[in-house]
């Protein structure tokens, strides 16, 4: 069956489509449709009925229907790891950790849930004004805001699917999703799986199509309640003043240029082992990639001779075959920003070490490459990289590697390297980021707690408790309970 959008329950083909490339062959493989402003209309009108619907449902319920998804999730895996790794390039088998986790994010929805709508019981003859206290009470409950328009990128189209998806159903609120053009299908089948555990026609909607012709029809409707985007600082940021001045609600996960730093006093082992899997887990294309080593000069030597051998180990090929480390980077778009990244850095007294060229053979392959000596003012510095791209800073001081870990605009996580745990912890502090890791990697995110960044990288917190609070709205009600 052709792959259509979602609206209402209901699969909806059309005849202008829009091409979805297998990155590891360079190849299109399917398509999906060219939804405009009408389908948009549509699907919002269909999901503000289904709000109505859904709120009704006893909290217990919806938690069981979350349950339920997360079981035919499971039951589908193969199916969707095999699909996930086709339009996105991914590893196989990081692919099929990511359903698995999608899945646990739907189960931690329902388990969340009952925490998420808990108030307070306030006597108010605890305050001496108004008047009249005496025979007051208040107490506070929170209530679902209706229709929440999604949008979501390439990188993770089922985990970023289920972290839209499932707290806004848990709280009783119906969504909108529109995934990105270079990942589509999962998404889509995704929403056919919410549909078949038993919620309401229209409680999940997937539009898909270009972000310049109907990511405004869908935020700027006025039956949207509340905007919740991962991608680029500069849509996120746009999008989240459009959304104040229209009086929504915006959950902005932004972008990153995590910095590792590694102290004189650090497992340079453990370390550099990290930082290879931190900086080029599928090629890099994370917001919380490590994007930027930061190394005293003290070990810099040891630990960049170390780094670029782990380096040079890693094999790039297809993602589908157990044995490669590295896939396909998502389209021909990221090898040229690469190569202009490689070039200003290298141009500007950079030491490329490992990598630096595309590799001959079909698809979007470039291998991992590290470039030692990095100017600041370089691209590779300045520019968030979503790629295979390894910077290395050396520095004389802690202070030297603190203002480097602050200089850009982004604050997603940190990373800091060091047996010294007082002095790493200090370092912690001084570090603009929402997260910060002593001796651990920046890609790790448990999907029940706070993640989110601060400047550039994200306005609000996503983890089930926080998402569910920031779509609810928390409302006060006052009694008087003299005779």
């Amino acid at each position: 069956m052709p792959q259509g959008m979602v609206i209402n329950g209901q699969v909806v083909l059309k005849k202008e489509t829009l091409p979805v490339m297998n990155p590891a062959e360079g190849l299109e493989f399917d398509t999906v449709p060219r939804g405009d402003e009408h389908d948009v209309s549509r699907a919002v009108e269909n999901a503000y009925s289904a709000y109505e619907r859904l709120y009704t449902i006893p909290l217990h319920m919806r938690a069981k229907l979350l349950t339920k998804a997360a079981e035919l999730i499971r039951m589908r895996t193969e199916e969707l790891t095999a699909l996930l790794t086709r339009e996105t390039g991914k590893l196989l088998r990081d692919s099929k950790y990511e359903l698995i986790r999608t899945a646990f994010i739907f189960d931690q929805a329902a388990i969340e849930s009952r925490r998420a709508f808990e108030g307070f019981f306030q006597p108010l003859d605890a305050f001496e004004l108004p008047a009249g206290n005496e025979n007051r009470v208040a107490f506070s409950v929170r209530e679902p805001l209706g229709v929440v328009a999604a949008i979501i990128p390439f990188n993770f189209p089922a985990a970023a699917f289920a972290h839209k998806v499932a707290p806004a159903l848990a709280v009783g609120n119906s969504v909108v999703l529109k995934p990105s053009i270079l990942a589509p299908i999962t998404a889509a089948k995704l929403a056919g799986i919410i549909s078949e555990a038993g919620f309401p026609p229209g409680s999940v909607n997937v539009i898909t199509g270009k972000s310049s012709e109907i990511g405004s029809a869908l935020t700027d409707h006025e039956l949207v309640s509340l905007i919740t985007f991962t991608g680029s600082s500069n849509v996120g940021l746009e999008l989240a003043s459009r959304a104040i001045k229209n009086g929504k609600k915006a959950i902005m996960e932004l972008g990153g240029s995590d910095p590792l730093i590694v102290l004189e006093d650090a497992n340079l082992e453990l370390a550099a082992k990290t930082a290879v899997k931190a900086r080029f887990d599928y090629s890099g294309q994370f917001c919380n990639s490590v994007k930027r080593i930061i190394v005293r000069e003290e070990i810099a030597n040891k630990f960049v001779s170390h780094f670029s051998e782990l380096v040079r180990g890693l094999r790039v090929g297809d993602p589908n075959d157990p044995e490669s480390d590295i896939g396909p980077v998502i389209s021909e778009d990221v090898i040229g920003e690469l190569d202009r990244a490689v070039a200003d850095a290298v141009s500007k007294g950079g030491k490329l070490l490992v990598g630096g060229n595309r590799l001959k053979k079909p698809g979007f392959y470039y291998p991992a490459t590290v470039i030692d000596e990095v100017p600041t003012s370089s691209i590779p510095l300045t520019t968030e990289i979503f790629a295979p791209l390894a910077p290395i800073v050396r520095v004389k001081s802690d202070e030297d590697a603190v203002s480097i870990a602050n200089s850009m605009e982004y604050g997603l996580n940190a990373a800091v390297f060091s047996t010294n745990f007082p002095r790493a912890y200090k370092l912690a502090r001084k570090i603009k980021s929402g997260t910060v890791m002593i001796n651990d990697s920046t890609r790790l995110r448990w999907d029940a707690l706070p993640y989110g960044g601060v400047k550039k990288s994200g306005i609000g917190r996503e983890g089930m408790r926080d998402t569910m609070l920031e779509m609810t709205e928390e409302k006060m009600i006052e009694v008087n309970i003299a005779g």
